[in-house]
């Protein structure tokens, strides 16, 4: 118990972090009428990613930019643990670094794919990837905060969990990241150039480059 409690009291600003979450996304259900269960059904099926791109449902807003949010939180969350395994530091400092690292590498990456997008022309494509990646982030937002609660609270001290789930958690998203490309695969078929420049340029090399940052 005074094990537990010493834990709960070291991670008092992440827990913080994690209950404004949660809190924010509550907020946001009270103003939607969207079932979540609708916006998460992007796990499943691609019927309310359709239904959204020809603008049959319009508030979903809320759910799709603060999931956004919540993502990179995650992500930054996951990565702090994991790196926590490595040297044992719970900087606050170190989290705000690793959170700037994601934040930025995501912002990075939308413009920098939406200036490729119109050098090379297909801006309308690009458009219709970025809402389908960016509904499919979202809603992996909720599955990554329960990862997040289940690292840090429920086994917080076992590191082969932490770092098995981690894995996990990275792997569900390049699945996803994946699916995106296999649903347009017919569109990026008929650009098969700008599509090989785009994965070269936006989908390897600025992960290779964060790799990079996170292991320095």
């Amino acid at each position: 118990m005074d094990a537990l409690y010493r834990i709960t009291e070291s991670l008092d600003w992440i827990s913080i972090i994690i209950f404004m979450c949660l809190l924010s996304f509550a907020v946001a259900r009270q103003f939607t009428t969207l079932p979540v269960s609708e916006f998460l059904s992007v796990y499943v099926s691609s019927r309310f990613i359709k239904i959204s791109r020809d603008g049959r449902i319009d508030n979903h807003h809320g759910y799709k930019y603060l999931g956004l949010i919540i993502y990179g939180i995650s992500i930054a969350l996951i990565l702090f643990k994991l790196s926590t395994v490595q040297n044992g530091s719970q900087s606050l400092t170190n989290f705000i670094l690793i959170l700037t690292a994601v934040s930025t590498f995501l912002i990075f990456k939308h413009y920098l794919s939406k200036l490729l997008s119109t050098i090379a022309n297909f801006e309308d494509l690009l458009i219709s990837i970025d809402h389908e990646r960016n509904l499919y982030r979202a809603a992996l937002s909720v599955l990554l905060m329960v990862i997040v609660i289940s690292i840090y609270y429920i086994f917080p001290t076992s590191n082969g969990f932490i770092q098995i789930t981690a894995a996990v958690a990275g792997a569900v998203i390049i699945v996803y990241h994946f699916l995106v490309f296999y649903n347009h695969r017919n569109a990026l078929s008929a650009s098969f150039f700008y599509f090989i420049l785009y994965l070269c340029t936006l989908e390897i090399a600025p992960y290779l480059l964060l790799y990079k940052y996170i292991t320095v």
